[in-house]
């Protein structure tokens, strides 16, 4: 998507197609206002405020299996200049966030010579929530597991991501991500690292 009009007729079609706001939200990785923001934008006879979100295409990356390995390599060479740094544990297994995170998980495991696993945190209302491991990947009972995702909003995905490892006995060393439009530095006390930085700027 290069354009606000293309953006926000994505979102009408997701709400067609029976999505709720924050379903919406997850799917295009902005805040849950902003999808409300496109859904009135551009109707005739509603005035939107300025919106004070970004959004992330990553589709470049995404779309070029050439380009996502490299950015996986770089956000595999970001994890052992933390580990080498005493800033965060040494992963035994990577855990990619479903689905986009996945791709770039596989690349990072693969960097990094670790298993995979896969991670589905679930949506319950509003809220992220603890999902499960997917059996079909590497077992990360008892072990300590770096978690990759692709854009990081609020954190909430991460954080049910966390609660899911937790709850099998797992322990989160480390996540790593594309972009992150958080601010954040750790979340729940787990360190994380991104390859962008998107810091909102308020208006004066």
């Amino acid at each position: 998507m290069r354009s606000l009009e293309e953006l926000a007729k994505s979102a009408r079609e997701l709400k067609e197609r029976g999505m709720s706001t924050y379903e919406i939200a997850d799917e295009l990785k902005v805040q849950a206002d902003t999808v409300v923001w496109l859904l009135l934008h551009g109707k005739e006879g509603v005035k939107t405020k300025e919106a004070y979100d970004v959004y992330v295409n990553w589709n470049p990356i995404g779309s070029s299996v050439r380009r996502l390995t490299l950015v996986g390599r770089a956000m595999a060479d970001m994890v052992r200049e933390a580990t080498e740094a005493g800033l965060m544990e040494e992963p035994e297994v990577v855990a990619g966030i479903e689905s986009g995170g996945m791709a770039l998980g596989l690349i990072v495991a693969r960097s990094l010579n670790k298993p995979i696993a896969s991670v589905r945190p679930q949506r319950l209302g509003e809220k992220k929530v603890a999902g499960a491991v997917n059996p079909s990947f590497a077992r990360v009972e008892g072990k300590k597991v770096l978690i990759v995702d692709t854009i990081l909003r609020m954190g909430e995905t991460i954080r049910a991501a966390i609660e899911t490892l937790t709850g099998v006995k797992a322990k989160a060393v480390g996540v790593v991500v594309l972009a992150n439009k958080s601010g954040k530095e750790s979340i729940e006390g787990v360190p994380l690292r991104s390859l962008v930085e998107l810091l909102p700027v308020a208006k004066q």
